[in-house]
């Protein structure tokens, strides 16, 4: 047999997505894992996983004990009342998610303080 330019068969290929046999048509992805069937997510599994893991760590542990640390008052106005545990540094600018790096803050001073950092 006799194949002219570009007419070569590809070889069969099975779906790029973890665990899926199903052969592609798209992009190494089957029909149902096609680009376009769902969105693109931005964070790799990996590290939603880290992100979470520290969201569990910071619920449990550091928020606690910077309530008690800061003896439930918020640290700006001294307010006793809807009071949230913030990040010194926001973790996007580096900042990390250890109790040195939270605070005790009122909802008022925390979205004060949230609009200042969005405006920088």
């Amino acid at each position: 047999m006799i194949y002219l330019g570009s007419a070569l068969p590809r070889a069969a290929s099975i779906c790029m997505e973890s665990g899926c046999t199903s052969r592609t048509v798209r992009n190494g992805r089957c029909v149902d894992h096609a680009p376009g069937e769902r969105p693109w997510s931005r964070t790799s599994a990996r590290n939603e996983l880290r992100r979470s893991a520290a969201r569990r760590l910071w619920d449990r542990r550091v928020r606690p004990r910077a309530l008690v640390r800061d003896s439930f008052t918020c640290v700006r106005c001294g307010a006793r009342e809807d009071l949230e545990v913030d990040h010194v540094r926001p973790i996007a600018q580096g900042g990390t998610w250890d109790l040195d790096n939270a605070q005790t803050l009122c909802r008022g001073c925390h979205a004060e303080k949230s609009a200042r950092e969005r405006g920088k």
